[in-house]
C-alpha cells in the first residue's frame, strides 16, 4: 500500500483568516446558495486549505457514517480550494486516490484540510486529510490537477471568464 503526503491538522482552523470569495456557481459542496449543499467555507493556512464541518445525518451510508461518495468530495474540494487559495489556478482533477480509515461520524465536528504537495503550470498534486474533532485521521488522499485554460472553464461551467477570474483573485487575498 502506497503512502500518502503527510498532511497536518492545524491547530485551529476558526483563528486563520477565511477564503474570502464564494463559488459563482452552484456546487453542492460550497456554494451557499445550493438548497441541498454543504455549504462548506474554507480558510487559508500556509501550504492550503482547513475547514471545520459537521455532515448532516441525510448524507449517510450506513446510519451514522458519511457516504464514501461525500468523503471523497469534501476532500476534492479542499484541493480544489487550496489551488484557488494558494495558487489562484481553477483546474479539473485528473485522478483522485481515497483512503477511507476509520468511519467519519454524521452530525459530528470535522476538520478537511488540503494541502499543495507539489504545483507546476500545468499540472499540480494535492494531499487531502480528514480528522475528527481530536485530531484523528479518518480518511486521506491524494489528487492530480490539470489546468486548462480558464476560458475552456468558463465555457463548461456557462459562466463568464472575467466572474471566474475574479472569484480565483478574490480566494488568494487573505484576510
Amino acid at each position: 500500500m502506497q503512502d500518502f503526503p503527510a498532511v497536518h491538522l492545524p491547530e485551529s482552523i476558526t483563528d486563520l483568516p477565511q477564503v474570502r470569495a464564494q463559488w459563482p456557481g452552484t456546487c453542492f459542496v460550497c456554494s451557499q446558495g445550493h438548497p441541498h449543499g454543504l455549504r462548506l467555507r474554507f480558510h487559508h493556512t500556509d501550504v492550503g486549505v482547513a475547514c471545520a464541518c459537521r455532515i448532516p445525518a441525510g448524507y449517510c451510508g450506513f446510519d451514522g457514517m458519511v457516504h464514501g461518495g461525500i468523503i471523497s468530495a469534501l476532500m476534492d474540494e479542499a484541493a480544489a480550494y487550496s489551488l484557488f487559495a494558494r495558487h489562484g489556478k481553477l483546474g479539473v482533477t485528473r485522478e483522485m486516490q481515497t483512503r477511507f480509515l476509520k468511519p467519519v461520524p454524521t452530525e459530528t465536528e470535522i476538520r478537511v484540510v488540503g494541502q499543495i504537495a507539489s504545483f507546476g503550470p500545468t499540472q499540480a498534486e494535492v494531499s487531502m486529510a480528514i480528522f475528527d474533532a481530536a485530531g484523528q485521521r479518518l480518511a486521506e488522499g491524494r489528487t492530480f490537477w490539470a489546468f486548462p485554460r480558464l476560458s475552456r472553464i468558463a465555457a463548461l461551467a456557462g459562466v463568464e471568464e472575467a466572474v471566474l477570474q475574479r472569484f480565483l483573485d478574490d480566494c488568494q487575498v487573505v484576510g
